[in-house]
């Protein structure tokens, strides 16, 4: 059975989903900031338990392989805007549809590692189960965790991390197995960490 998002009797967590990223205080970086601009679709599935759409890199890609990241990629000049990069990426990766996204809100830009200029969005997905097609040459599996898996300071960890010096603690998550790491596991948390105070719930420290 596929449930279908109704704006009029929407779950609770699907309306703090959407409060949470509304309400985010977005830190944008100056555009000379990275040698390459991407976004990615921080996807939500509208289940009364609401869940985030993640892939598993192949291992035919030529970097990353088998880590965990969001539908998105490198902005074509096709794209108009970030946000168009992260829906097009994310229909050419798993085969999610433009149309069938409600874009929540933008979130704060990151620099990877790698020198990518990432602009996320939250979006919601308009019905669950959803028919993924993942595009086997860049996706080996998706992978959906619930917010409240996430959430669960017993699925948390930290890792030690240096850069520019500067040694970090840097957040990460674990589902099934799979480590949820780096910049997806920032990106992601800086939305979780809207939704922990939205709930009332203590932001996860080392």
């Amino acid at each position: 059975m596929t449930d279908y998002v109704d704006r009029e009797h929407e779950a609770a967590a699907i309306k703090e989903a959407r409060e949470a990223a509304a309400s985010h205080d977005i830190q944008t970086l100056p555009p000379d900031i990275g040698r390459w601009r991407a976004a990615v679709l921080i996807a939500l599935l509208p289940y009364d338990d609401p869940e985030v759409v993640l892939t598993v890199r192949s291992h035919e890609v030529e970097h990353h392989k088998g880590e965990i990241s969001f539908p998105g990629g490198a902005l074509d000049s096709i794209d108009e805007h970030p946000m168009a990069a992260a829906l097009r990426e994310a229909d050419e990766e798993v085969g999610l549809r433009a149309e069938h996204v409600e874009v929540l809100a933008e979130q704060s830009h990151y620099r990877t590692m790698s020198d990518f200029h990432v602009t996320p969005y939250v979006g919601l997905i308009d019905r669950a189960p959803y028919p993924f097609r993942p595009l086997a040459i860049e996706v080996g599996e998706i992978i959906t965790p619930s917010l409240s898996h996430l959430l669960d300071p017993a699925n948390i960890a930290f890792e030690v991390r240096e850069r520019d010096g500067e040694v970090y603690r840097m957040r990460e998550y674990w589902y099934e197995g799979h480590r949820i790491f780096g910049a997806t596991a920032t990106m992601l948390g800086r939305f979780l960490d809207d939704l922990s105070r939205l709930r009332g719930l203590p932001i996860p420290s080392p």
